[in-house]
């Protein structure tokens, strides 16, 4: 296949395999070390096997129209692109799909009007971007064999989900950027050292979280609702701690957190809420908590290490 053409997959063999060139209107949409157009999957023919591994293809676009699935837990199909775009329909089926390494950093863009889990992604992916008509879960990592490693992300979705809570499945890239616009991200680890997170909408929620250097965290708007601490054990005051909490409008609450310790370093409150409140956990700040305007909740607990107002 030349470089710069366009194949679409149209299962005409019905044996799922990719690397069967009848199932393509123009052939194999990859060949070894040489990068390709366009692979335009449609059609209803699911893709059970084949793996590309270690090709190359320009770009991967998934038609609205398609309604068959890719790859299966724990067996995703493997592709090294520059660009995919996934555009499920509502009768679309569950893609499993990993970001093989190669020579493409690889841009992710997720649509579409299937709700349920529409696609699971891992592999090294230098951007994801969920969009705004994206209604389904996208679900980062496949398993703990196909972690999902992102360096940014960009979650602009209106009611779906980004969900990247199972923190065996998911290592963010160091300097890494996360920001929410809308929608829900659920985050069950760390964002990586010296990396950022913006929220301006939405609702990001923290199950789990590990110490890092340099992690900041920025509230403009929406929820940040933080269940993440440590259980009491050890050194309860730097095992789950963020390194800085910015917070100019929007709401930060511990009120549903059932931990003993939750850990902060630094926070500085510009406006906004920031809710200490919980039936159990104890919010420990490390460091200083300036606070010049918004509206504070502390701790139930006897005890909260803050700076004075």
């Amino acid at each position: 296949m030349a470089l710069g053409t366009t194949t679409t997959w149209n299962g005409s063999a019905e044996d799922g395999d990719w690397g069967n060139a009848s199932n393509w209107s123009n052939g194999i949409p990859v060949q070894t070390g040489v990068a390709t157009g366009t692979a335009v999957i449609d059609g209803d023919e699911d893709i059970t096997g084949g793996n590309p591994t270690g090709h190359t293809l320009d770009n991967v676009f998934i038609a609205s129209t398609y309604t068959g699935a890719i790859g299966s837990n724990g067996t995703p199909l493997e592709l090294d692109f520059k660009e995919l775009n996934v555009n499920n329909s509502s009768s679309g089926s569950t893609h499993y799909i990993d970001k093989h390494t190669g020579s493409n950093t690889g841009v992710v863009s997720i649509s579409g009007t299937k709700t349920g889990n529409a696609l699971y992604l891992s592999g090294t992916i230098d951007k994801i971007i969920v969009e705004a008509d994206f209604v389904g879960t996208v679900i980062l990592g496949n398993s703990a064999s196909f972690v999902c490693e992102p360096k940014d992300l960009v979650v602009m979705t209106t009611s779906g989900t980004c969900d990247a809570s199972s923190s065996a499945n998911v290592e963010w890239a160091n300097s890494a950027t996360i920001d929410v616009l809308s929608g829900t991200l659920l985050l069950g680890e760390n964002i990586g050292q010296d990396s950022t997170m913006t929220v301006s909408g939405g609702t990001v929620t923290v199950s789990g979280w590990t110490v890092e250097t340099g992690d900041t965290i920025n509230m403009h708007s929406g929820v940040l609702n933080w269940d993440a601490g440590s259980s009491g054990l050890g050194n309860v005051t730097t095992q789950t701690t963020v390194t800085n909490l910015n917070i100019f409008g929007g709401t930060v609450t511990t009120a549903s957190n059932e931990t003993a310790y939750v850990g902060w370093e630094n926070i500085k409150q510009y406006g906004g809420t920031l809710n200490f409140r919980s039936n159990f956990a104890n919010s420990v700040v490390t460091n200083t908590y300036n606070s010049y305007a918004g509206i504070f909740t502390p701790t139930k607990q006897s005890v909260i290490t803050v700076a004075a107002k």
